[in-house]
Order: C-alpha cells, then structure tokens, then sequence
C-alpha cells in the first residue's frame, strides 16, 4: 500500500484492518465486526446503492455475499486530502458463486471520526464498475 506522507500508522493500520474485514463474509448469528468500522448512523454509497446506518449496511453486506464466495481487496493508493478525509483506490479479486474469478478496479472516498484510540468512518463511498461481475453471473 502505498500512501502520502502524512498518513500515521494508526490510520494505515485502520485501513488494512477494515478491507480485511470487509473480506470476510458477515457472521449468520454474531454481531459483523465490520460495523465496527463505521459510527451508528454513517452512510455508505456502494456503486450506485447507499445504505444509512448498521442495519442496513448489514442488509447490503448480506446481499453482496450471496453471489460471492471469497474476495480479496488490494489498496494501492492511500491519500489524505483533508484531515481525516481519505481518498484511497485498488482492486478486488472476487470468486463468485459460480466458480468465476473477476477482478475489478475501485477508488473509495472516507470521512473519519477518532474515537478513542481508533478511528470510525462517518462516511463511506466506493466507485466500482460491477458490470464485469454480473457478466461473470451470467455466463
């Protein structure tokens, strides 16, 4: 991952932390520790859909792993363009329920808050094209 300079560790660390957990499929009974990323009422815009708050992310994750069985995000630009402002871009490997493999390139804007000894996003945008994947379905 390649960032600015002014990105500290504890940032960086945030980062690589959350696309992990975002590679990880939500939890059928327990509480999905990727809502620990985000502040109870932040938005998150994923392509062309936005969800408000942990509910409904957890309703968009939930939908976005039925036609996946593995993902691997790779972030290889992080840059802060604001305090606490975020533009970071790369690629995600999917493997989908049909056993085709898809890459496709993001970029992704974040809105942070510190709380405590970490940071939660206040904000979430990713722009993905998803049409390689849905292609992928379909054949």
């Amino acid at each position: 991952m390649k960032t600015s300079s002014n990105i500290s560790p504890k940032l960086k660390q945030f980062i690589t932390n959350f696309y992990k957990a975002s590679d990880s499929p939500p939890p059928a009974t327990a509480a999905d520790p990727y809502l620990d990323y985000f502040t109870s009422s932040s938005p998150l815009l994923m392509g062309l859909k936005k969800v408000t708050g942990h509910e409904e992310i957890t309703g968009l994750r939930k939908a976005m792993w039925e036609k996946v069985t593995n993902r691997h995000h790779v972030v290889n630009n992080v840059a802060e363009i604001e305090p606490n402002q975020i533009l970071l871009n790369g690629y995600v490997d999917y493997t989908l329920i049909n056993g085709k493999a898809v890459t496709t390139d993001w970029a992704g804007f974040m809105k942070l808050v510190e709380e405590g000894d970490s940071y939660k996003m206040e904000y979430y945008q990713v722009y993905l094209d998803p049409s390689a994947a849905a292609k992928a379905l379909s054949e």
